[in-house]
């Protein structure tokens, strides 16, 4: 993988973007992509739209989303501490002690830390009471309200993990944001390498916002597009290293291809269409690409809004596994995705020589 691909997902990682304040991953890869796509534009709820290919073909949409999980500023207390709500899903005990930056008015980040009582003042019920994200509050220094006010900090501010990406020798990345700036760079990295290649396929790369919070923005880039089979790149938990078994989902273990996903509680999830899956499977296997497949419960992709879009959207998954999900540091391999874009690519190819249709009439 080149040294430009790694800078790329090192400074998309260290970009803030929570969901609904998604707008500075969006400069990142809007200057990325300009020299490449035929088109590019922001729809009116923030998405980002990148087309290349032939003007009028088969056409097949790949979605990544922009945003991260991340908190926002919700109390500012008169004596100048900032509390917060949640975006997205995060273990509230993976908050204690955070370094985290408060995207204030006009672009600027403060550092602040989540504030954990010093363990030489707990008392013994203290050290081994449960902790709640709505008791917790962020310090940055100030000793009253209208000091944070003159930081430019108000209700609404978005709030990100302060965590700088590492690269390890063997390939190991490690950062913020993860889930899914990984998705945004290997889309990106696609979209240039396929931009002259097509000849049969218009292919849009769409960077979704608010994923984290419903999917919302994949619904309404599938509907305005109106692919005729979409894609989603995203990551996929794994287990911790010290619980893992020889068939798990890990790190360099390939990327993997989603076969199915169900979040009960909101009742989104996807079916990976048959056709799609054998595709993705006979390209993964005739190209000897390293990978891996699953069926994951308690989760959903941009997936489980689009293809239910318009008439119905078949489509499929490609995730990348990562440690440590939606906490303030997650790990990933750079070999997963370098292989996911090698997937990628070689199954858009095929689709372009020979591609799927769907539906048939009796």
């Amino acid at each position: 993988m080149s040294e430009h691909v790694q800078e790329l997902i090192k400074r998309l990682s260290e970009t803030p973007g929570p969901s609904g304040q998604e707008e500075r991953v969006r400069e990142v890869i809007a200057e990325e992509l300009k020299p490449y796509c035929r088109e590019i534009k922001e729809d009116p709820l923030g998405n980002l739209i990148a087309r290349v290919g032939a003007d009028d073909g088969y056409r097949i949409g790949i979605l990544a989303h922009m945003d991260e999980v991340g908190l926002i500023v919700n109390r500012i207390s008169e004596g100048g501490l900032i509390g917060f709500e949640l975006v997205g899903s995060i273990d509230d005990r993976s908050l204690l002690a955070c370094e985290v930056d408060l995207m204030a008015i006009g672009g600027k980040r403060i550092r602040g830390v989540i504030g954990n009582k010093s363990r030489h003042l707990q008392k013994p019920e203290e050290s081994g009471a449960k902790v709640s994200y709505d008791q917790l509050w962020i310090d940055i220094g100030c000793h009253s309200r209208d000091e944070v006010f003159k930081q430019r900090i108000d209700i609404g501010c978005g709030i990100v993990f302060a965590t700088r990406f590492c690269e390890y020798p063997n390939g190991a990345i490690l950062g913020k944001a993860l889930d899914n700036r990984i998705g945004c760079g290997v889309l990106i990295e696609a979209l240039k390498s396929l931009r002259s290649s097509l000849k049969s396929t218009t292919l849009y790369g769409m960077f979704t916002v608010q994923e984290e919070i419903g999917a919302k923005g994949a619904r309404v880039v599938a509907f305005d597009s109106r692919p005729q089979m979409a894609i989603t790149l995203d990551t996929v938990p794994t287990e911790n290293p010290d619980k893992l078994g020889p068939h798990d989902v890990d790190i360099n273990r390939g990327p993997v291809i989603r076969l199915f996903d169900w979040h009960p509680s909101t009742k989104l999830g996807m079916v990976t269409h048959p056709a799609v899956k054998a595709r993705l499977l006979k390209v993964a296997r005739e190209g000897e690409i390293r990978h891996q497949v699953d069926v994951l419960a308690k989760t959903f992709l941009d997936s489980s809004q689009a293809h239910l879009t318009g008439g119905g959207i078949p489509g499929g998954s490609i995730c990348f596994p990562r440690r440590y999900a939606h906490s303030p540091v997650e790990l990933g391999h750079l070999d997963d995705i370098r292989n996911g874009l090698e997937l990628l690519t070689k199954f858009i190819k095929s689709l372009d020589k020979d591609p799927i249709l769907f539906g048939k009439i009796y």
